[in-house]
C-alpha cells in the first residue's frame, strides 16, 4: 500500500514539472513573438540584407534610424498621418459632401481675386508692335520625373536622401516642437519644398501650426510669413495630409492668397480627388504642379519599384511626372535599386519644373 502510494506522489510531482516546464516554455515563446511583431517587415527585411550585405553601410543606417530609442517604423508615424492614408480616407467622403462642394463651387467669387470671367481687360493699344525677336530653341530633353520625399524631420533622413544615386526634393516639416532641426536640414540641399500641414477628413491628431479650413486670411499669411522667414531659400510648398483643407474652395483662396505676396508656388499632394488646387491656379493665372504616383501605397521593395515604373510611363507620356514617397527603410531601398528603371527619363528636382 505503502509503495503504490509513493508511485501515485512520484507520478503526480512528475507531471506538475512537465506542466511548469510546458507553460514557462509558452511564455518564453510569447515574449519572443511580441518582440518580433513589435519590428516592421520592411525594418525585418532591411536587417536581414544588411546581414547578407555587410558592405552596405546605408541600409545599416537605415535601420539604425527606425531603431532609434527602440522606436519601430509603426511607432515612428503612430502620430505622423502620411499623405497616403489621407488619400484612401479622403475616398470615403460622402457622396453629399461632394454635391455640395460642387455646389459651392459654382456660386463662389474669390475674396482675394476677381474671377476670370470678370477681369477687366486693358484697351488695345494704338501703338505699332515692336518687332518680334525670336525664341530661343531650346535643345530637346528627355522627360521629367521629380520624386518628392514627404515627411522629412531628422537630419539622418536628410543624409540618406543625399546617398541616393539621383536627385530627390526633400518635402521638409516647418519648424515646430516635435521638428526643431528642420532648417538645418534645409541647409543640406541647394532645393526643397517645405511640407505644410494641413486639416484633413479624418486624422484626429493634426501637426502643430496645421492650417485649417476655419482660419482667418490673416492667420494663413502669418503662418506663410513665418514660414518665409525661416526657409527663405524655399523652391514651393506642398501640403502634408490637407484632403478637407484642399476640397475647401475658401480655404484654398486664401492659401493663394498668402503664397501670392511671397511668391511662392503650391504643389498638390493630390490627397483628394475633390481638391481645388487646379480651380486657384487658373483663378490666380498661376501655375501648379501636382503629383501623379504615390510610390509607397505599399510598404514593400517589389511594390515602390512598381510604383517607379509607373512614374516613368507616366513621365513618357506626359513629359514630366511627380512621383511622391516617405522616408521608410523600403523606400530607401527600393531606390537604391532603381536606376536601371530610370531609362528614357532625367530625374530632376522640383526647381526644374518652374
Amino acid at each position: 500500500m505503502s509503495s503504490l502510494l509513493l508511485r501515485i506522489v512520484l507520478t503526480v510531482l512528475l507531471v506538475l514539472s512537465l506542466l511548469l516546464l510546458l507553460i514557462r516554455a509558452y511564455v518564453e515563446y510569447k515574449t519572443s513573438r511580441t518582440a518580433v511583431k513589435a519590428l516592421h517587415p520592411s525594418v525585418a527585411a532591411t536587417t536581414s540584407s544588411s546581414a547578407t550585405e555587410t558592405n552596405d553601410t546605408s541600409v545599416s543606417r537605415i535601420q539604425a534610424l527606425f531603431h532609434e530609442s527602440n522606436t519601430t517604423l509603426d511607432q515612428k508615424y503612430k502620430n505622423v498621418a502620411s499623405e497616403i492614408m489621407d488619400f484612401i480616407h479622403a475616398r470615403e467622403m460622402k457622396k453629399e459632401e461632394q454635391n455640395q462642394s460642387r455646389a459651392a463651387a459654382k456660386k463662389f467669387v474669390s475674396r482675394c481675386r476677381q474671377p476670370v470671367g470678370e477681369i477687366t481687360l486693358p484697351k488695345p493699344s494704338l501703338k505699332p508692335e515692336p518687332k518680334k525677336v525670336p525664341h530661343k530653341v531650346l535643345k530637346p530633353h528627355k522627360p521629367y520625373l521629380v520624386i518628392i520625399m514627404d515627411d522629412i524631420r531628422s537630419v539622418e533622413e536628410g543624409e540618406m536622401i543625399r546617398q541616393l544615386p539621383f536627385p530627390v526634393t526633400p518635402s521638409i516639416f516647418p519648424v515646430t516642437s516635435d521638428h526643431p532641426d528642420t532648417q538645418e536640414i534645409a541647409r543640406m540641399f541647394h532645393t526643397f519644398m517645405i511640407h505644410m500641414p494641413m486639416e484633413a477628413y479624418h486624422f484626429s491628431s493634426p501637426e502643430e501650426n496645421t492650417l485649417f479650413t476655419g482660419d482667418s486670411l490673416r492667420t494663413i499669411k502669418q503662418r506663410i510669413a513665418d514660414i518665409k522667414a525661416d526657409f527663405p531659400r524655399l523652391t514651393a510648398i506642398n501640403n502634408h495630409t490637407g484632403s478637407k483643407f484642399t476640397s475647401d474652395l475658401e480655404a484654398m483662396d486664401k492659401l493663394f492668397c498668402a503664397l501670392g505676396e511671397f511668391g511662392i508656388p503650391f504643389v498638390d499632394s493630390r490627397t483628394s480627388a475633390a481638391t481645388k488646387a487646379r480651380e486657384m491656379a487658373k483663378l490666380f493665372h498661376r501655375k501648379v504642379l501636382e503629383r501623379n504616383v504615390f510610390l509607397d501605397n505599399e510598404d514593400s521593395v517589389p511594390s515602390v519599384l512598381n510604383q517607379l515604373k509607373e512614374a516613368v510611363a507616366y513621365a513618357k507620356a506626359h513629359k514630366q511626372a511627380i512621383a511622391i514617397c516617405h522616408p521608410k527603410p523600403t523606400t530607401f531601398e527600393a531606390l537604391k535599386q532603381a536606376k536601371p528603371l530610370l531609362k528614357g527619363v532625367e530625374v530632376v528636382t522640383i526647381d526644374k519644373l518652374y
